[in-house]
């Protein structure tokens, strides 16, 4: 079975956060037929797309006592998984950049590498994760910042499982368009990696989910769900 154009003829915007890492060589594949797919990415997310109900309980087998992130794409087993106690964490809608063309930047800053040195900024400012994932995220060297007059006033990556996040920018240097300038730049390293960039955002975060429509991507029809 050729998983990948077999996702990608059931939507290749829906269903990018499973091909993507199919394609870059990072998944390890734990289920696949017609009745869905099931991957681990870089051995610590569970990603999922089941389109026949009667295979749920196969998905769910491998989901329940797990200690991984897990990425389940809308389908009855969302509502099986927080019955069975599953700490469900937030529903996103997936963001594609599917243009090959690199975006046009305005701004005049300079891009750099984020490193360890800047680990302790990237702490400060960064809410979301614990220290050591943002430690090996910096490690990982997929980080990049913005830096305005020799200061870092931004900063973006890459999450373990492919999408881009992280993206903060510094109170000092907010209102001044880095934070969409920086995003930019991150598509553009992506597509010069040929990678496909996409992200997952948050249903409630209007302004994030504006700023993916400024920057030109396609939305996803169907609703992710991010448990543990």
């Amino acid at each position: 079975m050729d998983i990948v154009s077999f996702l990608q003829e059931k939507g290749e915007i829906t269903y990018i956060d499973l091909i993507e890492p199919l394609r870059e060589g990072t998944a390890e594949v734990l289920l696949a037929s017609e009745a869905g797919v099931l991957i681990r990415i870089n051995g610590n997310t569970l990603c999922s797309a089941l389109f026949d109900e009667c295979s749920l309980p196969d998905f769910a087998r491998h989901m329940i006592g797990s200690n991984h992130a897990i990425c389940v794409h809308d389908c009855p087993l969302v509502g099986y998984l927080k019955e069975k106690g599953l700490v469900y964490h937030l529903g996103c809608v997936q963001a594609v950049y599917t243009s090959k063309q690199k975006c046009t930047l305005s701004s005049q800053f300079s891009i750099q590498i984020v490193g360890p040195d800047d680990l302790n900024i990237v702490l400060e400012h960064y809410k979301h994760a614990d220290k050591e994932y943002i430690t090996d995220r910096v490690a990982s060297g997929c980080m990049r910042k913005a830096v305005v007059d020799g200061r870092l006033a931004a900063f973006i990556g890459r999450h373990a499982e492919g999408t881009i996040g992280m993206l903060q920018v510094l109170p000092d240097f907010r209102r001044r368009h880095i934070g969409e300038e920086l995003e930019k730049a991150y598509i553009n390293l992506l597509l010069e990696e040929g990678r496909t960039p996409y992200c997952h955002v948050d249903t409630n975060n209007a302004a994030s989910l504006a700023l993916q429509k400024k920057l030109g991507m396609s939305f996803s029809q169907e609703i992710v769900h991010w448990f543990n």
